[in-house]
């Protein structure tokens, strides 16, 4: 289907970015909002992405009016009856986002598709409120939307094939690069990324190693451009509590941090947001010993396993698992990549020897035994689909 007028409720920063990455692309964008201020924030946001796009050259005057006139703020959300797509981009609470999507489902036209901006809830319970399940999808930017390059595209367990391939098709024409996933809890980024926090969090808590010590490991040690514990601070603590504990209520001790988050928000410290968290600004370099190399260890493996339970699960395809990595991460290059470059065997290995001391959490998943058998890459041309 041909997506020409788009709708995007929230006008917070994710909807107005929403909002101007798709002007951008020559589409008509209803912004919607209860809260006159929210939408007079978003009129300044839009504004300063398109003055700042027109500094660097990346607009013309022209362009740039254009894509202004392509945007519409409003509290009237009648105005979204005639559009192809909504976007929801309000709060991540499953009660709100249902009173939005049933209000939605009333208003839109048959055949009109509902997508949310979730980052973690499910597009299954949400399109069960709507009497179009089939044409309810995930369309979850990274922040910040108008820089980020990943979008996943998520799956109900009602949602058609078509509504997939319409939602991939707007991604691409917006410019942005669609991964298509499965839905499950944490969908695909942020399941991997955090479990592979939780495992260094839990060891370095476990032994004493300093945070700053175990990001320069995995910085020296593979392709995350920071280590876990400067990520964590710049998420914001509170937040990343938030999301690890979900994780670990949904898939078990995998994703325990041995209460290494909790114990930082319970002294008040929150990260960059309040300039208080695991790392002490100006400190000096800190030396590198043996427990922060294991924690580094500790930190991709946990990205591997993580990437090769997904692949079981048939959550996405194997080459769209290091691509999502890289896009919504910053890896360098992805878990799987990272795996076939130290070699099945070796990693074999170290999953082995972890399933004994560590936790059955590393018990070696069937692909890696073939590959270490076949000497194989795990990212192999032969068998690409999801759960081969």
């Amino acid at each position: 289907m041909e997506i020409d007028t788009v709708g995007v409720v929230g006008a917070g920063v994710m909807g107005s970015d929403i909002a101007f990455v798709t002007a951008r692309a020559g589409k008509q964008v209803v912004v919607c909002d209860v809260a006159q201020e929210a939408l007079d924030q978003a009129d300044a946001r839009i504004a300063h992405l398109t003055d700042r796009a027109l500094e660097r050259g990346r607009l013309d005057a022209a362009t740039a009016d254009a894509l202004r006139g392509r945007i519409t703020t409003t509290d009237d959300d009648t105005v979204l009856a005639d559009c192809d797509l909504v976007i929801e981009a309000v709060g991540e609470r499953m009660d709100l986002k249902r009173t939005v999507f049933r209000r939605l489902d009333a208003l839109l036209a048959p055949g009109a598709l509902l997508a949310s901006n979730t980052s973690g809830l499910s597009i299954s319970e949400i399109a069960g409120c709507t009497a179009r399940p089939e044409s309810v999808v995930g369309i979850h930017f990274f922040n910040p939307a108008a820089v980020m390059r990943l979008v996943e595209v998520i799956e109900g367990d009602r949602t058609t094939p078509g509504t997939l391939d319409a939602a991939e098709a707007f991604v691409r024409e917006i410019g942005k690069t669609p991964v298509r996933v499965r839905e499950c809890p944490g969908f695909l980024v942020n399941r991997i990324l955090v479990r592979a926090m939780a495992e260094s969090y839990r060891h370095a808590t476990t032994t004493g190693v300093d945070p700053a010590a175990v990001d320069a490991a995995v910085a020296a040690a593979g392709p995350a451009p920071m280590g876990p514990f400067a990520l964590g601070d710049l998420i914001g603590l509170d937040t990343m509590g938030h999301v690890q504990r979900d994780l670990e209520d949904a898939y078990g001790e995998r994703f325990t941090d041995a209460g290494t988050i909790t114990a930082q928000v319970a002294h008040g410290r929150l990260g960059r947001k309040n300039g208080l968290g695991f790392l002490a600004p100006g400190a000096a370099d800190p030396v590198i010993g043996d427990d922060a190399r294991t924690a580094a260890e500790r930190y991709y493996l946990g990205a591997v396993d993580e990437a090769l339970r997904c692949d079981e699960e048939g959550i996405a395809a194997r080459s769209d698992i290091d691509t999502a990595m890289c896009l919504g991460a910053g890896w360098e290059h992805g878990p799987l990549a990272w795996a076939d470059a130290a070699g099945a065997t070796q990693i074999l290995a170290r999953m082995q020897e972890l399933a004994e001391t560590a936790g059955t959490r590393f018990t070696p998943k069937a692909l890696l035994a073939r590959r270490a058998a076949d000497g194989g890459a795990l990212l192999d041309d032969a068998d690409l689909d999801p759960g081969s």
